[in-house]
């Protein structure tokens, strides 16, 4: 297979048991180390509801992040249907009072608590 990220060209190992399975990887080992997923979560009191953000990553890689579908769509599995909760996907995400007051926006429209999936969470200094 060839990994999305440097474009080498990787073997995945396999056993008796899942000889004769197809297994689809996008990323190679070396690149899984290089660019570590640490999952971050953060409550935020919005005006009437909550807003749950989970973030993948620490900071912002220049990478295709579609490599990473196992990772957030085990996410998704687990909170894709419940009820009280709009879930939401984004790219990034800056926690300043302008993306605050969209979240909360956002809330109110629905009138739901959110959850809010991101790749990273970008602190502008």
């Amino acid at each position: 297979m060839k990994c999305l990220i440097c474009n080498n060209y990787f073997y995945l190992k396999k056993s008796l048991l899942d000889l004769f399975k197809t297994k689809k990887e996008y990323i190679c080992d070396k690149c899984y180390k290089k660019y570590p997923i640490h999952l971050k979560y953060e409550l935020i009191e919005l005006d009437l509801y909550q807003a749950s953000i989970i973030s993948l990553f620490d900071k912002k890689y220049n990478i295709n992040l579609n490599v990473f579908y196992k990772e957030y769509s085990k996410i998704f599995k687990n909170y894709f249907n419940k009820e009280e909760y709009q879930v939401i996907f984004l790219d990034y995400l800056c926690l300043d009072d302008r993306d605050l007051e969209a979240l909360d926006g956002i809330s109110k429209l629905f009138e739901k608590n959110l959850i809010v999936v991101v790749y990273a969470i970008i602190n502008n200094q």
